[in-house]
């Protein structure tokens, strides 16, 4: 007979779990753990925002091309605080492209701020209503006027679509990675749409966690 504990890690300004707690198993002694996205949302730190709302989706400006500092839908990652992505799905409901649309997933490493845009359609909630934990991330949505220059950009995705676009799916995953991406604040996690008068919806999930939960 054992009695094996584990040391628990806690963030700072948390409290009431912070030491020793009993591994746990089942009635035939065999340990089991849950699946890492299981335990984080059993704890309360997945999030996600949606940009549009049931009926009405969003749409950009009347430009014809991607532009830098003028994403469409974004994540302001705040210092202090880190971040895996885990999802982000588009649908182009309609777009008046007279030539190819496109749609770029990327991150920056500095915090774009809000530029002139207008907050997420349903800011950051909780995928575990029962943990009453609060995300710091910020979600902003269609830049009309340029956010702070992003620094070190780096595309993740790049999708296209025809001028005629009506109502075409567009997703990407953590799970399309080697390696879990984290991305540590100030930073941003961003969605940027070319095309002419796009009118789309999105989705963005993610993990959140402290900067030194993730620190070496």
């Amino acid at each position: 007979m054992s009695d094996l504990r584990i040391k628990t890690i806690v963030a700072p300004g948390e409290s009431g779990n912070d030491g020793w707690v009993a591994a746990r198993g089942d009635k035939l002694g065999n340990l089991y753990s849950l699946p890492a996205e299981l335990g984080f949302g059993v704890d309360g730190r997945l999030f996600g925002c949606h940009f549009g709302t049931v009926t009405t989706p969003l749409a950009t400006a009347a430009t014809t091309a991607i532009a830098a500092q003028r994403p469409m839908a974004w994540l302001r990652v705040p210092d202090g605080t880190a971040i895996m992505p885990l999802s982000v799905n588009i649908l182009v409901e309609a777009a008046g492209a007279t030539t190819q649309g496109e749609i770029s997933i990327a991150i920056c490493q500095n915090d774009v701020g809000n530029g002139t845009s207008s907050a997420g359609t349903s800011g950051a909630l909780s995928l575990n209503t029962a943990v009453p934990r609060a995300s710091l991330v910020t979600p902003r949505q269609l830049s009309t006027g340029d956010s702070t220059a992003e620094t070190s950009l780096l595309e993740l995705k790049r999708f296209s679509f025809a001028a005629s676009a009506v109502n075409q799916d567009f997703s990407w995953n953590a799970r399309q990675l080697v390696v879990p991406l984290v991305l540590r604040g100030p930073a941003s996690f961003l969605v940027y749409i070319g095309g002419n008068a796009v009118n789309f919806y999105a989705q963005m999930q993610w993990l959140e966690v402290t900067e030194t939960s993730v620190s070496a």
